[in-house]
């Protein structure tokens, strides 16, 4: 009995070996040693710039462990756009390209149908929150002219992002390391609404727009906050007609009906008398015709 089960286990071990040496080694060495072509980086791309033929290339590697979404021909990339600064050397991901050129504002990159992005200056320290508002900001924009005066379209607004006097953007998030100069905020770029952009137009050039933080990092109390807002711009440019207004149109409705049924049957009668006439006419001629000529006597 030991013998035969010896000479199982040895045989199940022969036959394990077998399927090792002839199956599972020839699957792992072409899976290892399979050559694949894809696209690399031959010199420095920033964010933003275009790809093409002078700063990609194609070439054969091995395709084990390879990200599912590398680009493997020219076509994949040709034309696209680099979303992040790319090195020498580095594989194309699907990820870090795009069919549209880039800003270095992402915020700009979406601005929803029916919104705006508008910029106002920030004219003294204290007017722009002293250079402490971030993009996402829910801010309240004042004016002062003679006096202080808060603006109803005005009073929930998002910052998209704040720039120095050169444009280049500001963030307000960390601090400067030793040595570097804080920059200082000179414009503040927001998401408006036509109506709103045009107020924020008339503010810049009349009197100083001041700012106020209402939000910040509670995504939820923004959206409340610009819903409230978008519902102060409908009250004030597209306001509903109030009950007595309705009535009025209403009354103003049935009065033009009455009118146009009145012409209706007015068109009728006339129009009816004007057969009546036609039809006495008619046989006046017949009868008349009748008495003059004598053949059609009986």
């Amino acid at each position: 009995m030991k013998l035969n089960n010896r000479f199982i286990f040895g045989l199940l071990s022969i036959l394990l070996a077998a399927a090792i040496a002839f199956v599972a080694l020839p699957t792992i060495a072409r899976q290892t040693n399979g050559k694949t072509e894809i696209v690399r980086i031959t010199k420095p791309v920033l964010k933003g710039e275009q790809l093409s033929a002078d700063n990609t290339e194609t070439v054969e590697v091995g395709s084990y462990n390879l990200p599912p979404n590398i680009a493997h021909t020219f076509d994949d990339v040709k034309g696209l756009y680099a979303t992040a600064d790319l090195s020498q050397g580095d594989y194309i991901l699907t990820s870090k390209i795009s069919t549209v050129p880039v800003s270095s504002d992402v915020a700009l990159n979406n601005i929803p149908s029916g919104k705006a992005a508008i910029s106002l200056t920030v004219k003294t320290l204290a007017s722009g929150l002293s250079d402490k508002l971030q993009p996402g900001d829910i801010i309240r924009i004042y004016h002062f002219l003679d006096a202080a005066e808060e603006v109803p379209e005005l009073r929930f607004v998002r910052v998209l992002s704040v720039t120095d006097a050169k444009g280049v953007n500001v963030d307000n998030a960390k601090e400067p390391v030793e040595d570097e100069e804080k920059q200082q905020s000179a414009t503040i770029t927001v998401l408006a609404s036509p109506e709103q952009a045009r107020v924020i137009t008339s503010l810049e050039n009349d009197g100083v727009a001041h700012v106020a933080l209402i939000s910040r990092g509670n995504e939820k109390l923004a959206e409340e906050l610009l819903t409230e807002q978008e519902a102060i711009l409908q009250e004030i440019y597209f306001p509903e007609p109030s009950e007595e207004e309705t009535e009025d149109m209403a009354e103003e409705g049935e009065a033009e009906g009455s009118e146009t049924g009145n012409a209706e049957e007015n068109g009728e009668e006339s129009a009816s008398a004007e057969e009546n006439e036609t039809t006495n006419e008619t046989g006046n001629s017949s009868k008349n015709g009748s008495e003059n000529n004598p053949d059609n006597k009986t």
